[in-house]
């Protein structure tokens, strides 16, 4: 900048230089995702960003794909939350657990995890006992010493899910009355098993239409919304959505469905092939929003379609020093052949879902640009994808455990091999593999597993008067 002399000269004008405590005090405003930007185009905040642990820690908030937790700084300060949020970025995507928890629980209960707890239900007759444990969490200042436990009597239920920010666990009962299947929910405050303070009713049932037997149940809850999938004996799916609050419900007959949160709900038909995005702020006048038509090959070939929701909270835990950003969530839609020769798995950010400047019906050729889909040959064992935060974690085989990280700001573009049909704008994979140790699973294969923002519980398969159970904790201090 110049301004014109007294004689007709000019005068150069210095720019003013904003101190550096000035400015390190505005950038402590920025969230994570526009500081690391910042510095990638200016030098100057770049330098003083990796100078003050403060703004050093928020760009590593970007780079991990996490927001800053509600936790005070008197009861956390920076540094050590930046030392547990390197560990975290650099452990989870080389699948290095820094402790194991291992566990048998009965040959007899069901055991599941869900909401950063693990539950065992043991029948008993007219009751059961519901304990549930806490899993290992450094970010919520839960090392593996310091995991709650709690034990319940219960009505007779068959499964559970927990949401430990409402302190909410809803168990599910399926019986059978005159010759139709039930279903009895039990709506419970989860460290006093009483009815939930917000909840109409600590009980509720209602019948299905299905006179064939449950094979199994998943339940799922978003806010005041509940999801319960219930598939018969006959191959039939029904999907119950209901507000748990007012009790009020529905039942949909579809493929499958995916809950995004309280208000919205993804929905696969059969009879069109298409997935349809759906209001359901209010069950009574549930609304179609629009379509998402399904890529032609699926369509052409008839794939069975499965929704695999994001497991992460979409809101910090109380006590926790930082959580997955709810921008990076991914989820992930799979198209499975109907030989099963094949299974294609299509990766999306959940929040493409909610934008507002798509038409009524969105063809394949506009969506599946924000889409990434690795196709699977089924010469081995690949089990169902597991989605928490910006990653993907499943099972090869009976001891292959594998990530895909979702970088948010990758720091080299990503490697990828024959698999990968299509990588979408915004989506960078980076994958890895490790083989289970054998002090790990011992000689156990592993049947299931179940995925936390901290963990990987192995379920390995029952013998015959236990069932052997691994909790592999990323983050945690390792234990000499």
């Amino acid at each position: 900048m110049v301004r014109r002399g007294i004689q007709g000269g000019y005068t150069r004008i210095q720019r003013y230089r904003i101190p550096d405590d000035a400015l390190i005090r505005i950038l402590e405003f920025f969230d994570p995702r526009s500081l690391f930007l910042a510095s990638k185009v200016f030098k100057r905040v770049y330098a003083l960003a990796m100078t003050y642990h403060t703004l050093r820690y928020t760009i590593e908030l970007a780079l991990a794909g996490m927001r800053d937790g509600p936790t005070s700084l008197r009861l956390a300060p920076i540094l050590g939350r930046l030392h547990l949020l390197s560990s975290y970025r650099v452990d989870w995507p080389l699948l290095n657990w820094t402790h194991e928890y291992k566990i048998q629980a009965p040959a007899t209960s069901i055991v599941g995890a869900s909401g950063g707890f693990m539950h065992q239900i043991r029948p008993h007759g007219v009751y059961n006992t519901i304990e549930i444990t806490e899993l290992p969490s450094c970010r919520t200042g839960r090392n593996p010493a310091l995991m709650r436990r709690q034990r319940f009597t219960s009505p007779p239920v068959e499964s559970v899910c927990v949401d430990p920010v409402q302190g909410l666990i809803i168990g599910v009962h399926i019986f059978g009355q005159n010759g139709i299947i039930g279903v009895q929910m039990h709506i419970r405050d989860l460290w006093k098993f009483g009815k939930h303070p917000k909840a109409a009713a600590e009980s509720y049932e209602l019948p299905t239409q299905s006179t064939a037997p449950v094979s199994s149940a998943e339940l799922a809850i978003q806010g005041n919304k509940m999801a319960l999938t219930l598939e018969f004996a006959n191959g039939k799916k029904s999907h119950l959505i209901m507000d748990w609050r007012s009790l009020g419900a529905r039942w949909i007959d579809d493929q499958d469905i995916l809950m995004l949160d309280e208000d919205l709900l993804l929905v696969v038909s059969k009879r069109p092939a298409v997935m349809t995005l759906f209001s359901i702020t209010h069950l009574a006048h549930m609304g179609a929003i629009r379509q998402y038509e399904l890529p032609p090959q699926w369509v052409a070939s008839n794939h069975v379609i499965s929704l695999h929701a994001n497991a992460a909270s979409r809101s910090p835990i109380p006590g926790s020093l930082f959580f997955p950003d709810p921008a990076n969530r991914i989820i992930v839609i799979e198209g499975t052949s109907k030989s099963r020769s094949s299974t294609s798995w299509l990766f999306i950010q959940e929040s493409y879902f909610r934008r507002r400047r798509d038409p009524p019906v969105v063809s394949w050729g506009v969506w599946g640009q924000h889409c990434a889909i690795k196709e699977f040959k089924n010469k081995h064992k690949v089990g169902a994808p597991y989605p928490v935060g910006g990653r993907v974690v499943y099972l090869v085989g009976a001891a292959t455990l594998n990530v895909i990280e979702f970088a948010s700001f990758p720091e080299n573009p990503p490697r990828l091999d024959a698999s990968w049909s299509a990588l979408g704008s915004g989506l960078f994979p980076n994958e890895t593999a490790r083989r289970l140790p054998l002090g790990t699973v011992e000689q156990y294969a592993v049947d299931d597993l179940g995925v936390t923002e901290d963990n990987v519980v192995l379920f390995l398969e029952p013998q015959a008067d236990f069932r052997p159970l691994n909790v592999l904790t990323f983050g945690a201090p390792k234990i000499n």
